[in-house]
């Protein structure tokens, strides 16, 4: 992401219904800035970060949304991945596309071991993503999230390495 996709990133992370399950503000513009300037030059070493791709619609040019992975410490060989993407671009499969190749990434170039992900349990469109990408769903938790003065719940689910390339009918050496 760039500079040059701000007004398309505050369109979906200031959207109502994107926020509706996260337990976060709407971005300001002044932090929207900072965090595009911060992911422009993000490096990953061995104590992890967070990294965001945007999901770019070629025919209308524009970003619409974002994947991203939080690295534990390389030794642990482990993230968690979410997805943000615009209401007027959901159910279309653009998410799926774009949290497989995030995988790919993350098993292949990464190498990690195993990648977890986190929703409420409400946002079934989250839940059942996880699901089409082979995540199993490990765990309920209980009032986990304080969202906008009420706890939620959460699921959380997750992939192993061997998982994600036993269902891509690959093998990669490590």
């Amino acid at each position: 992401m760039a500079q040059t996709d701000l007004l398309d990133f505050l369109a979906y992370q200031t959207h109502p219904e994107v926020l509706r399950y996260m337990p976060v503000q709407p971005l300001t513009q002044e932090k929207a800035i900072d965090f595009l300037d911060r992911q422009a030059v993000v490096e990953i070493g061995d104590e992890g970060g967070y990294i965001v791709f945007a999901v770019h619609h070629i025919a209308d040019t524009k970003i619409i949304g974002e994947v991203g992975i939080n690295l534990l410490p390389k030794a642990q060989s482990k993230g968690e991945i979410g997805w943000s993407l615009h209401p007027n671009y959901q159910g279309r499969g653009y998410a799926t596309q774009a949290a497989q190749i995030l995988l790919s990434y993350s098993f292949t170039h990464l190498k990690l071991h195993r990648i977890t992900s986190i929703c409420d349990t409400r946002n079934t469109a989250s839940y059942m993503l996880m699901e089409r990408l082979g995540m199993r769903r490990e765990g309920h938790l209980k009032q986990s999230q304080l969202i906008k003065s009420v706890w939620q719940d959460e699921y959380i689910y997750a992939l192993l390495c061997e998982e994600w390339l036993f269902r891509q009918d690959i093998t990669i050496s490590r």
